[in-house]
């Protein structure tokens, strides 16, 4: 056996010699922004010879230790720490029948995904799945810890201990390959591989013929053909339509997800379902979680476009639809993680059995600079409390590290049936939205380990980040400072933004910063091992192969914003926006409505244009108007323009109130009960105080938009409030409702008034429309 060395890296003085003795081109370092850009460029220069192996050396006796795994008849973990904060599971071997069970259940997967594949896959060799997780007992990382709280050390130390024993056994005696059957015809319980021998047959025609046996995952999946090394023309011709914008815009009437555009790249057109979606591991845990053998059609139509790696802005979340569609992404962001670490594993028995052979493995590059794949945003602890809980289910592990501090500090709290009381007078979206945690900072790792997942796990050595955009802007910092620090965001192949609705009620600019920083060169190594790392990685070209997928309840200016200049994967993009009915239609109350639109010059100056139309012309007349009846509400989306137009009354000794999300319960009753009184001329009311509190302000007799809102719903049960907040001495006559609007407001125009009357009111020679 070949000497084991100390080290897989080489220090910087050792780097230095190499450049000094000529193994490190010094060209290639020329204008080099940090002290990686020269390694990366060496990687780069010699990434067709495969000699990068010789700057930075693999550890290969180290990968070979790491080529064991657990047989068949393994027993359980035990749990760590004594005050539950982990569940274990029992983990039998299973039988022939169970195997056969596995393969059916995946045959049934398959055809609800699509019935025209179904037939094809049969004939392909169906392995049991129960894969072996890579060691990752590696040098420890900078650390950015993923909360406020530091987890508990001796959790810490038990699990790396439980993972160094595990690094002594070997690959060999157990390693699953999914590959296709050369020959068909037999059956799936023949398919399953059964036994150590059949898998170190698997293993040694993997590593000793190389390309002779055919993955699954590398001829017929999506993912494969994604995040390939590929330097083809076709390849080429991708990135410079998605570069320069050259894109083919293919309308799309999916059956179960509604109308959509397609962006077209390459002339790739709509795809089949992929043959092979999911890892076999998680049919039965998807099966369980989904509560039916397959998806449903809405979750087919949502997963097939996913399954693709094509961004996706998808613009109809409903809470009807929230457990499927977050279903749908948990289980794509989990198959993405397993077959990835599934690479790896196998990579690395290839470089082991090079290794004692004495042959060179070749060229075997499977991953980022950085460990995490997969971000998923999302505003509140309550949302990202379900996320969380699907992927351990989604999993199946035997062991859950630090659940018990998942629950107490995501889980519901105490008080959670007295909020609930407390909000039962209040609509339906807004108990569904503010259940639970509402905590909006936050950030959790979650970490594949073997058969185990350890939550609260440094994000250097995390698969997923689960977090909020607040949550990770402060990890991130500043734009300058000490704390800036988003290497770990360097690699990540999926971001998930969820509710975008809600996250533009919170600060959009935490959600644009993040993805300024994704996919960013890293300023440090963090023990990276140069040499597996993708050519397209080292030539800074990740945020081609990253996945966007966006979920909001409705389309605004800033998704689109993300959509058109951050969406930039090489497979093409997808946006879905249904056909409006408008909010207009749940209007009940017996009230004109006044539609004006405004004469905006710009885009960049319509703020500047809706201002001095309001103070010129639109204030005067409500001044005189308020002589006779006080009560008159102001409504304003932007909270720029809301201290913009508080000022102002100010400056002109208006008797008025302002309500907005800053504003005390105190503060903001006795605003209310004045306004009521007849005691003020204005009460002026800000979106986000409206979607964070809901308050029912009697006594509206004349409604203002100042702009419209960005929720729908929040026009119509603003107009209605005037008919169910007032008492019998103010009849319909007496009551009023003015909307402004400019050109530029389509898509919140759209969403009141509707997609058929939307070009009426945008494109129309009159200045007015009146709803009555």
């Amino acid at each position: 056996m070949p000497p084991a060395r100390k080290s897989n890296k080489l220090t910087r003085k050792e780097l230095q010699q190499l450049k000094e003795y000529g193994q490190l081109d010094p060209l290639g370092a020329a204008g080099a922004e940090n002290d990686l850009d020269e390694v990366i460029s060496k990687a780069i220069n010699r990434r067709s010879q495969g000699r990068f192996s010789a700057v930075i050396p693999v550890d290969n006796e180290k990968a070979r230790g790491r080529g064991h795994g657990r047989g068949r008849g393994r027993s359980h973990h035990r749990g760590i720490g004594s005050d539950g904060s982990s569940r274990v599971k029992h983990a039998l071997a299973p039988s022939s029948k169970q195997k056969k069970g596995k393969a059916d259940a995946y045959t049934k997967l398959l055809k609800s995904l699509s019935s025209s594949t179904a037939s094809s896959i049969n004939q392909a060799t169906i392995v049991s799945d129960d894969d072996e997780e890579e060691d990752d007992d590696e040098e420890e990382q900078v650390d950015v810890h993923e909360d406020e709280s530091v987890y508990s050390s001796s959790d810490e130390e038990m699990a790396d201990k439980g993972d160094a024993q595990k690094e002594g056994q070997a690959y060999e005696q157990v390693y699953e390959v999914d590959e296709i059957e050369q020959s068909s015809g037999e059956s799936d319980s023949e398919d399953v591989s059964d036994g150590d021998g059949d898998a170190m047959q698997s293993a040694d025609a993997l590593a000793g013929s190389g390309a002779e046996k055919t993955e699954v995952y590398e001829e017929h999946d999506y993912m494969a053909g994604h995040f390939a090394d590929d330097n083809s023309a076709l390849m080429h011709e991708k990135l410079a339509a998605v570069t320069q914008k050259e894109y083919k815009q293919v309308p799309v009437d999916d059956p179960d997800l509604g109308t959509a555009v397609l962006f077209d790249v390459a002339n790739g057109g709509i795809k089949p379902a992929n043959p092979k979606p999911l890892k076999q591991k998680l049919v039965k845990p998807f099966q369980k979680l989904n509560n039916r053998d397959g998806f449903t059609g809405f979750q087919r139509g949502l997963f097939n476009w996913m399954d693709q790696y094509r961004d996706i802005v998808y613009a109809s979340r409903t809470f009807e639809r929230e457990d499927e569609i977050t279903t749908a992404y948990t289980l794509h962001a989990v198959n993405h993680v397993l077959k990835s670490r599934d690479r790896e594993r196998k990579n690395n028995v290839r470089l082991s059995k090079a290794h004692a052979s004495g042959t060179d493995a070749g060229e075997l590059r499977d991953r980022g600079f950085t460990r995490p794949r997969v971000l998923i945003l999302t505003p509140f602890r309550n949302s990202a409390y379900k996320i969380v809980e699907k992927i351990l289910k989604l999993t199946s592990a035997d062991q859950e590290v630090n659940l018990a501090r998942l629950s107490k500090e995501y889980g519901p709290g105490e008080n959670e049936e007295a909020e609930s009381k407390a909000h039962k007078r209040k609509p339906v979206d807004f108990q569904q939205t503010f259940a639970g945690n509402i905590d909006d900072s936050f950030r959790i790792g979650i970490r594949f380990q073997f058969n185990t997942v350890k939550l609260y796990a440094d994000f250097y050595r995390a698969d997923i980040i689960v977090a909020s955009p607040i949550g990770l802007r402060m990890t991130t910092g500043a734009q300058k400072g000490d704390r800036k620090d988003f290497d770990f965001l360097s690699s990540i192949e999926m971001v998930v933004t969820d509710q975008c609705d809600v996250l533009l009620m919170q600060n959009w600019d935490h959600v644009t910063h993040i993805f300024d920083c994704m996919n960013r060169m890293p300023k440090k190594d963090h023990g990276c091992d140069f040499s597996r790392v993708n050519n397209w990685c080292l030539e800074g070209m990740s945020e081609y192969r990253r996945q966007t997928i966006m979920v909001s309840e409705y389309m605004t200016p800033e998704i689109q914003a993300i959509f058109n200049n951050n969406c930039r994967s090489i497979e093409g993009k997808v946006r879905f926006k249904p056909v409006m009915q408008g909010a207009i239609a749940d209007v009940v109350a017996q009230v004109p409505q006044i539609f004006k639109k405004l004469a905006a010059k710009r885009l960049v100056t319509v703020a500047d244009d809706r201002f001095e139309h309001f103070t010129q012309n639109v204030f005067p007349e409500l001044q005189r108007s308020t002589a006779n009846d006080k009560h008159t509400l102001i409504f304003v989306s932007s909270y720029y323009d809301f201290v913009r137009i508080r000022n102002y009354l100010r400056d002109k000794g208006c008797s008025f109130a302002a309500i907005s999300e800053y504003s005390t319960r105190t503060e903001a009753m006795h605003a209310r009960m004045s306004f009521y009184n007849g005691d003020l001329q204005f009460i002026l009311y800000s979106e986000r105080a409206h979607f964070y509190h809901r308050y029912p302000i009697k006594g509206i007799h004349h409604m203002v938009f100042y702009s419209l809102p960005d929720h729908p719903l929040y026009y119509s049960e603003l107009v209605n409030l005037m008919l169910t907040s007032n008492d019998e001495t103010a009849s319909s006559a007496q009551l009023s409702c003015t909307a402004f609007y400019t050109k530029y407001d389509q898509l919140k125009i759209e969403r009141i008034v509707g997609t058929r009357l939307t070009s009426q009111l945008i494109a129309g020679d009159r200045s007015q429309y009146t709803f009555a």
